[in-house]
């Protein structure tokens, strides 16, 4: 796959413009521009997220593995139970110019061209607000891989949009340090949760703005838990890792 994206090493990586927080206090705006740059501060990334919803069902457990290497390659594995072999899984799969797709479930399968962006959308005359930031990796839409490893997205239109405090810090994904955040009736697009008791909890990495922690509670009831239980900054990951392998019973949507 390394040869269907030509890679110049003669350019340079772009490079954040703070690489650390320093060991004071940080305001929320601070942080948040600290996490728009989180994924400049690594060439690859492997990272696991398990999450757990309330429902009317019950409980829904469903893990997220995600693996990244800089330029282009990109690996995102849901699935949607926590332990044995199952066939309720789906991989999303891009080497930054074609997204790989495959659910498991229907036995189906995809290969299109990445989405193309709205002409002028990375216009800098643009205001910051309406104007598109374009990530050095695709990742699934409006997923918790999205969310997690490109923040800036989620600050802007969520955590922004309530009353943020900062509630300290604690160790996540084993042996993190991560700043902890409250914010209180942030803006959201389902009618159902949109109510002045829903608070969110955000755990952020202090080494590199990704978000670790995203917990969801509606006054005193937890609705969601999110976490990162093992993170991977800068692995070695070959490109068999990019790759999906598809039997002959597989049916190609298109």
């Amino acid at each position: 796959m390394r040869d269907l994206v030509p890679v110049d090493p003669s350019v340079p990586a772009p490079r954040p413009s703070v690489v650390a927080l320093g060991p004071h206090a940080v305001r929320p705006v601070e942080l948040f521009a600290f996490m728009a740059e989180a994924e400049l501060r690594f060439s690859s990334l492997r990272m696991r997220i398990v999450e757990r919803l309330w429902n009317a069902r019950g409980e829904d457990v469903s893990i997220t593995e995600v693996a990244i290497r800089h330029p282009g390659f990109a690996r995102v594995v849901r699935r949607r139970e926590a332990s044995g072999v199952n066939r309720d899984y789906d991989v999303w799969v891009t080497d930054g110019q074609v997204v790989k797709t495959f659910d498991a479930r229907s036995g189906t399968a995809t290969v299109r061209p990445l989405a193309a962006r709205v002409s002028g959308a990375t216009d800098p005359g643009l205001p910051d607000f309406s104007r598109v930031r374009v990530s050095r990796i695709p990742l699934p839409p409006d997923t918790l891989a999205e969310a997690f490893v490109h923040p800036r997205g989620f600050c802007r239109n969520v955590l922004a949009t309530g009353l943020v405090t900062i509630m300290g810090s604690t160790t996540l994904a084993r042996d993190r340090e991560a700043i902890l955040l409250r914010i209180d009736h942030p803006r959201t697009s389902h009618l159902l949760t949109d109510r002045p008791d829903r608070w969110l909890e955000v755990g952020v990495d202090r080494g590199t703005g990704l978000i670790l922690l995203l917990t969801d509670h509606i006054g005193e009831r937890l609705t969601r838990h999110a976490a990162v239980d093992d993170l991977e900054l800068d692995p070695a990951l070959p490109d068999e890792t990019f790759t999906v392998h598809l039997s002959a019973d597989v049916r190609m949507i298109y």
